[in-house]
């Protein structure tokens, strides 16, 4: 299948840019010199891939990938080499770093300093596609909530370079899923001057844009996980879930531990509205003693788990605490909204400060006792938490997941602002004191079965919120109803 480069600019402007939008260009390609590289040659003799030896399972399955598109181009199909082969070939394709390659490419930097860095080079002998490659060989079977991932490694930064290199300089699309969306264009010669070129991505959680097919996940349902991985989506560094932190607390606790609970006003602590939307008592030490344990629970379950929730409950107007100490967190010059408690509604500030003060709280307490780990705290921008805080500021170990529902819709504002503030400011408040943003658009059955996607507005939105500090995008949720 062929289409017209008009075409192709189109659809992969706006598919595949999640994973270039919020890129950082490291090094610009440099100008053509010296002698051109031939991978392929009137359609035979194609130079070898030599991959890294034990290289994780998902990084190999990339190698063999691009043995597999080189052949769709050319018809000719390249050998995958595993290790450094002995002797070296005079010209091959490495996939990977191995240490024979600061002899090969002496004036290449290997020492990826970024993550997901990718690298893709020639030097008119070798073409080397590697990236920054993080991986524990003790845990590489995970267990992400119900879900089993095999070959996890923290970082793909290889098997992202490929996909890379298919996509950029073969000319390969990946339009729809399946093999009548893939559009491959016939070479019979595949050449190259010499290059260097490398970034990495600003957006390093991108699993949730595609959430049924994002790595292990709910295969049962997701139909596009070969897709998205080659789109670069699956395959990130940021595992984030779009959910909330503390749903199975009060049938766990409220028994021997109502304290947890947010006081409500007839002086109750009677978890309203319901178990799994009961809100908490943050200012409570035992609460955060309780959800450090919960963090040494999930870490015995996922010792890779980086991010760890304390986002409030859904039922986002109802039940927040109005203790003296939880209310003392709270800014008087917050935004009013209209809080529901049971038989009253009330005026009440919004409570942007009361959460970014909870996870200072238990992101210092994380660092304390995991001091050499990069772990995170996880809270939620959303319903009264939408307006950005007067006066807390989140650490940088503190991830705001901001519920902004701009996406396709760039005046949306949101209804439950006394000041019918605009959606994209109140991200944009957010981003002017906040260093982790993710932006998790809640459009749900507004993107069923129905064609809505505008493709131009689509790029602009998440542009916008690629400027405005978003490390992650998890959109809750897109169907995969692709008629």
């Amino acid at each position: 299948m062929h289409t017209s480069k008009t075409l192709k600019l189109l659809v992969c402007g706006a598919l595949c840019g999640y994973w270039s939008t919020g890129m950082t260009m490291a090094m610009a390609p440099k100008a053509p010199a010296g002698p051109e590289l031939v991978l392929v040659k009137n359609g035979a003799d194609p130079i070898p891939i030599v991959v890294f030896q034990d290289a994780p399972p998902l990084t190999r399955q990339a190698a063999d990938e691009l043995s597999d598109y080189i052949e769709k181009v050319s018809g000719a199909r390249p050998d995958v080499i595993e290790g450094c082969p002995d002797p070296v070939p005079e010209h091959a394709i490495w996939v990977g770093y191995q240490p024979h390659l600061d002899k090969l490419f002496a004036e290449i930097d290997f020492n990826f300093r970024n993550p997901e860095e990718i690298l893709v080079a020639c030097d008119g002998n070798h073409l080397v596609i590697a990236g920054r490659d993080r991986w524990d060989p003790d845990h590489m079977v995970i267990t992400d909530g119900r879900n089993v991932i095999e070959g996890f490694q923290y970082e793909y930064g290889t098997a992202n370079a490929v996909y890379t290199f298919i996509q950029d300089y073969l000319d390969v699309r990946w339009i729809w899923p399946g093999e009548l969306g893939e559009d491959i264009i016939r070479k019979d010669t595949l050449a190259f001057a010499p290059f260097e070129y490398r970034y990495h991505p600003q957006i390093r959680s991108r699993g949730g844009i595609f959430n049924y097919s994002r790595l292990g996940r709910n295969r049962s349902y997701g139909r596009s996980h070969d897709w998205t991985r080659l789109q670069r989506l699956q395959l990130d560094s940021l595992i984030v879930g779009g959910g909330h932190g503390f749903g199975t607390w009060w049938n766990r606790f409220h028994e021997d531990h109502p304290e947890y609970f947010a006081l409500q006003p007839d002086g109750t602590r009677s978890g309203f509205p319901s178990p799994n939307t009961t809100k908490m008592c943050k200012s409570n030490p035992g609460l955060w003693d309780q959800w450090m344990a919960e963090v040494a629970r999930q870490l015995e379950e996922n010792p890779v788990q980086t991010v760890f929730d304390a986002s409030a409950n859904d039922s986002w107007a109802s039940g927040y605490c109005v203790c003296e100490n939880c209310r003392a967190w709270d800014h008087p010059d917050g935004e009013l909204r209209i809080f529901h408690w049971s038989g009253l509604n009330q005026e009440y500030v919004a409570l942007a400060d009361r959460q970014v003060t909870l996870a200072n709280t238990l992101g210092r307490m994380l660092k304390a006792k995991y001091p050499d780990k990069d772990y995170y705290v996880k809270i939620m921008a959303y319903g009264h938490s939408r307006p950005a805080p007067i006066e807390a500021v989140p650490d940088d170990n503190v991830l705001i997941v901001n519920v902004a529902n701009f996406l396709t819709r760039p005046y949306a504002t949101d209804t439950a602002s006394t000041n019918a503030t605009p959606h994209r400011d109140q991200f944009a408040a957010w981003a002017k004191v906040a260093p982790n943003i993710f932006w998790r658009p809640n459009k749900s059955r507004k993107m069923s079965s129905m064609p809505d996607i505008p493709v131009k507005q689509t790029i602009k939105d998440i542009r916008f919120a690629a400027d405005n500090h978003c490390i992650g995008i998890y959109i809750d949720m897109v169907w995969e109803h692709w008629a």
